[in-house]
């Protein structure tokens, strides 16, 4: 009869790859955010960093590092954003009553956490970016390679040069989009500018790094991250994302909102998505269109009044709706 031996070297090897598993593991909690700007004078630019938290991972950290740059003045520093106050609320799209993650429940469940700066810029510069990066994305995702060990990046960019004091678009709906299984779903951003400039929107890879983006699963790319059928369609004037999920997944997308002025390129921003399938057993509400028409959008002359009717149906009987705009 042989025996053997174990080497304490392997041992010690086993151990710690063990322990690098279990961190990479829990680290990985990174579920969406866009970072945006806006000009408080002169050249201080407020910067504001929304983070998006699946609340089955670590915390979300305390601050979080800016990076500042320009390659044609030669610039590059960091600033640090703090928490909001009343930051960190659960923000989940579920039904009352519930309870998610974030509270001790099982339904999965997200926090927003909003982070704040002002930054003086120390030139005029035609190329300012203002970018954010944090390890890792939410394990969670099974459309894209690695999850757990890829980071999620976001930026903004700014010509002060030209465009003197101008303020990036703003987002006034969450991306944090639950899709119900085998139902139509339309997913706009509510981007709004207060400068009044142009917005155009661009489907982009999710970006791991300034130069780098994640590896999607084949079938799965940047245009068409989820199973839809029909396909997923992506409307550039507008941001509408619509689909209807064949079966359940949890996948990430990414967006670019190019903001024009006199047909010029003024400054962009980038937003990180993930969006979680979902079995339902409601049937969701939908609206007809422009009084009852399947049109969603008119021309209208600026000054003048404008009227029209938005029906809202639910083949529910039993259930109320009601309409809500931002």
């Amino acid at each position: 009869m042989k025996t053997h031996t174990r080497n304490p070297l392997t041992w010690a090897v086993v151990i710690l790859s063990f322990i690098i598993c279990i961190n990479k593991t829990f680290a990985s909690h990174a579920q969406s955010a866009d970072i945006t700007y806006q000009c408080i004078g002169g050249n201080q630019y407020q910067i504001s960093l929304s983070f998006y938290r699946d609340c089955a991972g670590v915390a979300a950290p305390n601050n979080v590092t800016v990076n500042v740059a320009s390659a044609s003045c030669n610039q590059n520093f960091n600033v640090t954003l703090n928490p909001v106050p009343g930051t960190g609320q659960d923000v989940s799209p579920i039904c009352v009553g519930m309870n998610t993650q974030c509270n001790g429940g099982t339904y999965p469940g997200v926090q927003e956490w909003v982070y704040q700066g002002i930054v003086t810029l120390p030139a005029a510069c035609t190329d300012w970016v203002f970018s954010f990066s944090l390890c890792c994305r939410n394990n969670a995702v099974n459309t894209i390679q690695n999850p757990g060990a890829e980071n999620i990046y976001v930026a903004a960019q700014l010509n002060n040069l030209n465009f003197p004091c101008n303020n990036s678009p703003v987002f006034s709906n969450r991306p944090i989009p639950f899709v119900c299984v085998g139902q139509s779903y339309c997913f706009n951003h509510g981007a709004i500018d207060v400068d009044g400039d142009s917005l155009v929107y661009t489907l982009i890879p999710p970006a791991t790094g300034p130069t780098s983006s994640v590896t999607y699963v084949n079938p799965y790319t940047p245009q068409q991250p989820l199973l839809s059928s029909p396909a997923m369609t992506f409307n550039t004037m507008n941001g509408d994302i619509c689909m209807t999920p064949t079966q359940l997944e949890v996948t990430v997308m990414a967006v670019l909102v190019e903001e024009y002025r006199n047909g010029v390129l003024v400054g962009s921003v980038m937003r990180d998505i993930q969006l979680r399938t979902i079995v339902c057993t409601n049937n969701m509400p939908y609206v007809m269109g422009i009084n009852n028409t399947n049109k969603y959008k008119l021309t209208a002359c600026a000054g003048s009044p404008i009227s029209f009717l938005i029906d809202s149906y639910d083949t529910d009987l039993s259930q109320n709706v009601t309409l809500t705009w931002n």
